[in-house]
């Protein structure tokens, strides 16, 4: 199975933070990554990634991470693309993985969705969620897909954009699904912990761990724990990208810090 991989990075420091890395080498081990970061990431910090993507790309844009894999797009254009049985897209919100990328792709293809992402979400309507999504060959060259990235406007944002790629990829007779099914119809991004008990749960959001956020985990101790206890994934990873960003932190997660979760 021959993947590849459109990566959309974005970092306000312009920098290329160790959790990205060590992203991004994993998925090198099941396609082929391609990165475009929506900014101006000076060749030293773009130089960490050099042995695990085919080519990387720094440009300032208005259009998000949907503007970043469209920039991709038509920088390979879709021939390349289709050379491929699978395109992945991904992007910098996520920690991990934290479990074995293969056995989540097997199950998938077991399933045998057209396309499909980790999670799935009922806001507005039925979509699955950007993050990180798998589409077959027959979508990559399918025209309305193909035509979805030409519309994608200054004003789009993540939302516009995953509201209308599930449903237009259905009425196009395509079968997509979520790895985790949202039997639950709400947002199951807020309780990763809680996913982490019933799944192998391969990603967790970066918004988990500010205390800010709607995405908020409690006070981050008991996500940590989880993570640092239950996978293979190195928490160092999710401190030392909160201490560059400066990520306002509440006591308790200072508590998790300093505790070595």
């Amino acid at each position: 199975m021959r993947r590849i991989c459109l990566f959309a990075g974005y970092d306000k420091g312009d920098k290329i933070q160790d959790y990205v890395v060590y992203l991004i080498k994993e998925l090198a081990k099941i396609s082929d990554v391609y990165y475009m970061a929506n900014g101006n990431i000076p060749p030293d910090e773009l130089f960490k990634i050099a042995p695990y993507t085919k080519m990387f790309y720094s440009k300032r844009h208005d259009l998000r991470d949907f503007g970043s894999w469209r920039y991709l797009i038509e920088q390979l254009g879709w021939d390349k693309i289709a050379e491929y049985d699978e395109l992945i897209l991904c992007n910098d919100s996520i920690y991990g993985p934290l479990c074995d990328l293969n056995s989540v792709f097997l199950e998938m293809e077991r399933r045998g969705y057209d396309f499909w992402s980790i999670t799935s979400d009922y806001q507005y309507n039925f979509h699955l969620n950007s993050y990180f999504m798998v589409f077959n060959s027959a979508v990559v060259r399918n025209e309305r897909f193909r035509n979805f990235w030409k519309t994608i406007s200054f004003y789009y944002d993540v939302k516009n954009c995953e509201f209308e790629l599930t449903p237009l990829l259905t009425s196009e007779g395509f079968i997509g699904n979520s790895y985790i099914r949202n039997y639950r119809q709400k947002n199951i991004l807020k309780s990763p912990d809680v996913l982490l008990e019933d799944f192998p749960l391969p990603f967790v959001k970066v918004k988990n761990f500010l205390p800010e956020n709607p995405y908020t985990a409690g006070s981050g101790i008991s996500l940590r724990y989880k993570i640092r206890t239950e996978t293979d994934y190195d928490t160092n990873l999710i401190n030392s990208n909160i201490a560059v960003n400066n990520y306002p932190q509440t006591f308790g997660q200072r508590l998790a810090y300093y505790s070595g979760l």
